[in-house]
């Protein structure tokens, strides 16, 4: 379960004055999970590391859109269901960070590479395959023609009627 924590105590785990607290928390209040009403507001604890990376960008100079957009691609928004007062707002389920989508990313060119092998291995065997049908089917196709070569020497055979001497004698 998340711990919540004030206002106060979120300003001085994160080392910034109380007021500028405030300022940040209002500024960029839809990526911060806040409890109670508008007199005793609670924060969840992950608002600290929120809070940190805004102040350092903004020692780096970021105006305020910007450090909203990188917020953005670094940290999940919260969606917050007005019906739900009194209750504290669910996070998300899940919103893709930057580092989500370069893990994405790797994995999809490891799969990339994986079809690529699989592809090629189903190729050499549909080769193999064909191959061996060939080798069958021509096998086939002569033991067919010897079988009716044999077949026509054998109705040769019966259609001529030998004499009895012929048969005798053994001659044609």
């Amino acid at each position: 379960m998340s711990k919540y924590l004030t206002i106060a105590e979120i300003a001085e785990l994160a080392g910034i004055p109380n007021s500028t607290c405030r300022r940040y928390l209002a500024s960029f209040e839809s990526f911060f999970l806040v409890r109670g009403g508008n007199r005793v507001k609670k924060y969840e604890e992950s608002a600290v590391k929120v809070l940190k990376r805004v102040k350092h960008l903004y020692e780096e100079g970021q105006d305020t859109n910007e450090i909203h957009d990188i917020l953005r691609n670094e940290f999940p928004l919260v969606i917050d269901d007005d019906h739900e007062q009194g209750e504290a707002a669910k996070q998300p389920p899940g919103l893709a960070t930057v580092e989500d989508i370069a893990g994405i990313r790797a994995a999809l060119q490891e799969q990339k590479e994986f079809n690529k092998v699989l592809l090629e291995k189903l190729e050499k065997q549909q080769e193999y395959i064909n191959s061996r049908l060939d080798q069958h089917d021509k096998l086939l196709m002569e033991s067919l023609k010897e079988s009716m070569e044999a077949r026509k020497q054998i109705a040769a055979t019966k259609n001529e009627k030998k004499s009895f001497w012929q048969r005798i004698f053994k001659r044609n």
